[in-house]
C-alpha cells in the first residue's frame, strides 16, 4: 500500500462528491448503473405526477354549424393544430387537416375559446403543441344544449415531438495518448440543445477510458443542432449520444499485442476476445515519489460472459504495483472469444510496465509532491465549485466475494488542469482490496478544469468510497 500522505500547508481538502458509491462486480452491472452518472448516490424518489403531464382542457366550445354547410347537409372534420400557452390561452391555431374548407373557420374560431391548464415539465407551466379533430355532425343541430366536454377520443392530444437532431456525423478526435494502444471505446454523453441550437450542460452517461471524454465533449460543443421541434414551436431538450472510437483500422489480435495481453491456446477459436473497456492500472503514487519504474505480469481468464475472473499476479518488482494491476484487470470488459460452438471462456497472459516517463501530467505533478516542493494546494479559493463530468464506479473486489465485507477507502488525488483524476494514493482502506479497486476508480473521473484566478490549476483533494457486497 502507499504511505499515508504528508501532513503540511497544503493537505488536501476533502472532497464530499458523495458519501458512498455503489459498488458492481460485474461490468453488466455497471452498465446497467451508468444513468446514475452525476447524481449522488442516495435513494432516489419518482417524482410526483403532477410534476410532468400535458395541457388539460378545462374550458370547450362548440362550433357554431356553417350555414353554408347546414344549408347543403354537409358534414366533415377539421384537425386543428395550436399552442396552449403557459396561462392556459389558445395560440397559433392552424388547419392541420381539413375534409371541407366550408368547416374551416368555425373550427378556428371554437378553439381560440377554448380553456387549458398548461402543461407541466418538472413542475413548471410550460406551451404546447396540440391536435384536435373539430367534428361536425348534423345531428348536433338536433340536441338543444351543448355537452360541458366533447367525448374523450375528441379531445386534444399533444402534438408528437421530433427530437433534436446533429446536423452531420460527430466525428471526434481519437486521443493522442491512446494512438499506440488503438483502443476503442465509447462515452455516452447526455446535454442539452437549446431552441436556437447550441450545445449547452453535458454530462457523461458512460465512458471506457477517460481520455475519450475530452474529445467527446469538444466534438459535442462543435457540432451543429437542429433543435427539437412540436408543431410550431421550437423547444429546448436532452439529448442523448453515444460517441463511437474505433480502433484506427487495427485487428483485434493487434490491439490485444498492443496492450500487452496474449491469449493462451486460442488456436482452435474463429473469433479472439475482442477489448471493450481497459483501465490503465494507477501508478502508485508512493512508488511514484520514490522515483521507482516496475512491472508486472498477470494471467486471468475472459469468461463466455466477457468478464475477467480468476486473476493471478505471477510477478511483480513491488507489491504495489500487483494491487494496482489485480483492481485494473477486473475493472476490464471484453467481448468473449468464440469458437465453433459459440462464446467459450479463454486464458490471457498480460504484461504492463509502470514506466516514469516525462511526457506525463504524473510527471510534472510528482514533481511538486516531493518532499521541498511547492505542493499542490486544495480546493480552497477556486473560481467555481469542482464539477465532475464522469465518475467511473468501483468495483467489488473479487478476492473478497467469498466473505462478502462492506467497508470503505479514503482516496487523496489530483485533479489537474485539465481537469483529470491523476496520482490517486489511498489514504486509508478496511481491505487492501478495497483501496486499490477505489484508487482505480478514482483515476477514471474527469472534471470541469479547476480554476483560479482566472487561471486552470492542479488541486489535491480527497474522497471516501464505500463498497458493499454485490448481491449476486
Amino acid at each position: 500500500m502507499n504511505p499515508p500522505a504528508r501532513p503540511g500547508c497544503n493537505r488536501p481538502v476533502l472532497l464530499r462528491l458523495h458519501s458512498v458509491f455503489a459498488p458492481l462486480g460485474l461490468w453488466a452491472g455497471l452498465i446497467g448503473l451508468a444513468c446514475l452518472v452525476g447524481l449522488p448516490l442516495r435513494a432516489q424518489t419518482a417524482p410526483a405526477a403532477a410534476d410532468f403531464g400535458p395541457a388539460l382542457m378545462t374550458e370547450w366550445v362548440r362550433p357554431e354549424y356553417p350555414a353554408e354547410a347546414r344549408k347543403a347537409k354537409a358534414e366533415g372534420t377539421v384537425v386543428v393544430e395550436f399552442v396552449v400557452e403557459v396561462d392556459g390561452s389558445v395560440s397559433r391555431e392552424t388547419v392541420h387537416e381539413s375534409a371541407d374548407p366550408r368547416f374551416n373557420a368555425s373550427a378556428l374560431a371554437a378553439v381560440q375559446k377554448w380553456k387549458f391548464k398548461p402543461a407541466l415539465e418538472h413542475g413548471t407551466p410550460v406551451a404546447s403543441a396540440m391536435r384536435v379533430p373539430v367534428v361536425f355532425e348534423l345531428a348536433q343541430l338536433k340536441q338543444k344544449n351543448a355537452p360541458l366536454f366533447p367525448p374523450q377520443v375528441l379531445w386534444p392530444v399533444p402534438v408528437k415531438e421530433t427530437p433534436a437532431a446533429a446536423d452531420r456525423s460527430i466525428e471526434p478526435e481519437y486521443p493522442a495518448e491512446l494512438e499506440e494502444r488503438r483502443l476503442p471505446g465509447e462515452v455516452h454523453i447526455e446535454f442539452t440543445v437549446d431552441a436556437a441550437g447550441a450545445v449547452s450542460q453535458p454530462r457523461v452517461l458512460w465512458a471506457t477510458h477517460p481520455a475519450f471524454v475530452e474529445t467527446s465533449l469538444r466534438a459535442i460543443a462543435r457540432a451543429g443542432f437542429t433543435p427539437a421541434r412540436q408543431g410550431p414551436l421550437v423547444k429546448s431538450s436532452r439529448v442523448q449520444y453515444p460517441v463511437v472510437f474505433g480502433s484506427m483500422g487495427a485487428k483485434p489480435s493487434d490491439v490485444l499485442a498492443a496492450n500487452g495481453l496474449t491469449v493462451m491456446g486460442g488456436e482452435s477459436l474463429v473469433r479472439q476476445p475482442q477489448l471493450k473497456m481497459l483501465i490503465p492500472p494507477v501508478f502508485p503514487q508512493g512508488r511514484w515519489l520514490a522515483g521507482e519504474s516496475g512491472s508486472c505480469t498477470a494471467e486471468f481468464t475472459v469468461d463466455a460472459q466477457g468478464t475477467p475472473r480468476e486473476i493471478a499476479i505471477l510477478n511483480a518488482t513491488h507489491p504495489d504495483f500487483g494491487g494496482a494491476f489485480t483492481a485494473a484487470i477486473e475493472a476490464w470488459a471484453f467481448q468473449p472469444a468464440q469458437n465453433d460452438q459459440g462464446p467459450v471462456a479463454v486464458r490471457i497472459r498480460a504484461v504492463h510496465e509502470f514506466a516514469q516517463r516525462s511526457d506525463l501530467a504524473e510527471f510534472r505533478l510528482g514533481a511538486r509532491l516531493k518532499p521541498g516542493a511547492e505542493g499542490i494546494a486544495g480546493p480552497a479559493g477556486l473560481e467555481r465549485k469542482l464539477q465532475p463530468l464522469w465518475r467511473g464506479f468501483p468495483v467489488y473486489p473479487q478476492a473478497l466475494l467469498e466473505r462478502k465485507p462492506s467497508g470503505e477507502a479514503l482516496i487523496e488525488f489530483i485533479i489537474d488542469r485539465d481537469g483529470r483524476a491523476r496520482l490517486p494514493l489511498v489514504v486509508s482502506a478496511t481491505d487492501e482490496a478495497f483501496g486499490w479497486a477505489a484508487a482505480t476508480a478514482v483515476s477514471q473521473w474527469v472534471f470541469e478544469p479547476p480554476v483560479r484566478n482566472g487561471q486552470p490549476t492542479d488541486v489535491r483533494v480527497r474522497i471516501p468510497v464505500g463498497f458493499k457486497p454485490p448481491e449476486k
